[in-house]
């Protein structure tokens, strides 16, 4: 993981709207028979994302740790992802709730917006099978990184 902002020629200043960034390789078995990345791995690179993100925080060290669902997700697709390319998926948080967050999401290839999403997450006791406030260490790491707050981009390569 690489602190400050980004140099790459590939971030051309839409991406780096996002506090936090990380990079997928696009894999073969992404693709599907239209020769292009399917619309439900696009939820794979977002869920790549968030861990990756919870990780930088230090929330989530293993499975056992993670205690958040996802209640919804809604994405809007805007350009095809090909074989071999690499996706920066931006992450950010816009709001904080007592037991949900939300997360902010957009997808790049190369200089081109892919897709932009969004997601809500809840905190959940997995072993009571219920929802629970968010735990006072997720939202002060977390409120480190809502709008009010500004920070540098870290990129996760």
């Amino acid at each position: 993981m690489v602190s400050g902002r980004a140099t790459d020629r590939r971030y051309d200043g839409r991406v780096d709207r996002f506090p936090f960034v990380h990079r997928e390789q696009v894999r073969f078995r992404d693709v599907d028979g239209a020769g292009h990345v399917n619309n439900a791995v696009f939820l794979t690179y977002i869920e790549s994302a968030r861990i990756a993100f919870a990780r930088h925080l230090g929330l989530v060290r293993s499975l056992d740790e993670l205690g958040m669902i996802v209640a919804r997700v809604e994405m809007d697709f805007r350009s095809p992802i090909a074989l071999g390319e690499e996706v920066d998926v931006g992450v950010r948080i816009p709001r904080l709730g007592t037991k949900s967050f939300g997360m902010d999401h957009a997808l790049y290839a190369g200089d081109r917006l892919a897709a932009e999403a969004t997601t809500v997450l809840v905190a959940y006791d997995y072993a009571r099978r219920e929802t629970m406030p968010l735990p006072e260490r997720w939202r002060t790491a977390l409120e480190q990184w809502t709008p009010a707050a500004e920070r540098e981009a870290t990129v996760a390569r």
